[in-house]
Parts: C-alpha cells; sequence; structure tokens
C-alpha cells in the first residue's frame, strides 16, 4: 500500500514538474514573441516616419517645380506687359505732340480708342498678375537698395541724397516675395560723388 503511494506521489510529481516545465516554455516562447511584436511595432514606426518624410520632400520639391516654372512664365509675360506699356506711353506721346490742325478729328479719336484699349489690356495683365502673386517693386522716390534695384544711369542732384532713385528705366517685380527681376534705375549723385568719380577715372 505504501509502494503504491510512493509511486502516485511520484507520479504527481513528474507530472507537476512536467506541466510547469511546459508553463515556463510557454513563458519564454510568449516573452519572445512579445519582444519581436514589439519590435516588428517599431520597424513599422520607423518606416511611417520614413515615407512621411519622404512625402513631404516630394511635395515640397514638386511645389519648388511648380514655382519655377510659374516663376519663369511670369518673367516672359512681364516682357508682354513692358512692351504694352511702351506702346501707350509711345501712343500718348505722340498724340500729345501732333496739333489739331496735322490731323483729322476722326484720327485723333482713333488713337483716342486704342490708347483706351492698351490701358484697359494692361490694366487686366496688372490684376491677372496681382492675383497670381506679382508684384511691382517700389522705386521712384526711395533708396537705391542692390537687392532690389540695378543701376543704369546716374544724375547729377545737389538737393537730393546720393542714391535717390529718380526714374525707373524698368520695372522690377517680385514673385511670392522673392525678386524674379530687379528694376532697372536711374539713381541721385552728389557732386562731390560726381568728382570723386571724375577724378578716379583720370586717376
Amino acid at each position: 500500500m505504501n509502494n503504491k503511494k510512493v509511486i502516485t506521489d511520484d507520479l504527481m510529481k513528474d507530472i507537476l514538474e512536467g506541466k510547469l516545465a511546459e508553463e515556463e516554455i510557454l513563458r519564454q516562447s510568449l516573452e519572445e514573441k512579445k519582444k519581436q511584436a514589439e519590435e516588428y511595432y517599431d520597424q513599422l514606426l520607423r518606416l511611417k516616419a520614413e515615407f512621411e518624410n519622404y512625402r513631404k520632400r516630394v511635395e515640397k520639391e514638386k511645389e519648388k517645380i511648380y514655382l519655377h516654372g510659374k516663376e519663369t512664365i511670369f518673367l516672359k509675360l512681364v516682357t508682354v506687359l513692358d512692351t504694352l506699356e511702351q506702346a501707350e506711353k509711345s501712343l500718348a506721346n505722340k498724340n500729345e505732340k501732333l496739333s489739331p490742325q496735322r490731323r483729322p478729328d476722326e484720327e485723333a479719336r482713333k488713337t483716342e480708342d486704342i490708347i483706351k484699349g492698351l490701358k484697359l489690356i494692361i490694366l487686366d495683365f496688372r490684376n491677372f498678375l496681382g492675383n497670381e502673386g506679382l508684384e511691382p517693386i517700389e522705386s521712384v522716390g526711395k533708396k537705391f537698395d542692390p537687392h532690389f534695384h540695378e543701376v543704369v544711369e546716374r544724375e547729377e542732384k545737389e538737393d537730393l541724397e546720393e542714391g535717390i532713385i529718380l526714374e525707373e528705366l524698368q520695372k522690377g517685380y517680385l514673385f511670392n516675395g522673392q525678386v524674379i527681376r530687379p528694376a532697372k534705375v536711374k539713381i541721385a549723385k552728389t557732386r562731390i560723388a560726381a568728382d570723386k568719380n571724375n577724378a578716379d577715372y583720370r586717376g
């Protein structure tokens, strides 16, 4: 009877130890799987962050290319605008110089109509470019700034500060706050500056 009890106790002990071993194996396996799952999750987060950065870079590049394309087109369009403005100015000057005796009223009316038409086209053109983010650089009466202006001529002026812009020879433009074409200008120079320039030239 005692032998049977010893066998039963040993058997129960073996079974219990076996169960405990199985539980330990399962626990270790679960820990490993949990650790592996955490690693996969970290990798997923990294991939997500990398993809998001890549997407932002692509969007930024696309925007840069798009803006560069617009800038290139605008540079061509402002050249057309220059031509229209010059044509309007030239016609207006010619119209003022001609006396009524030298041209019939019909011719004067036609010229006036052309000038009005040009003014409307120019106004529409400027409004369109302005709505697209293009704006003219302010020049006349301002102090020369090499970031915005390009000096083409200088004129001696005793009553003005050196570097004040007297005349705008070609309009400059900003696109989204950046200079795409500097304004070509005539600036004031004092006699002292003029004398120094002449001395430097002779020397």
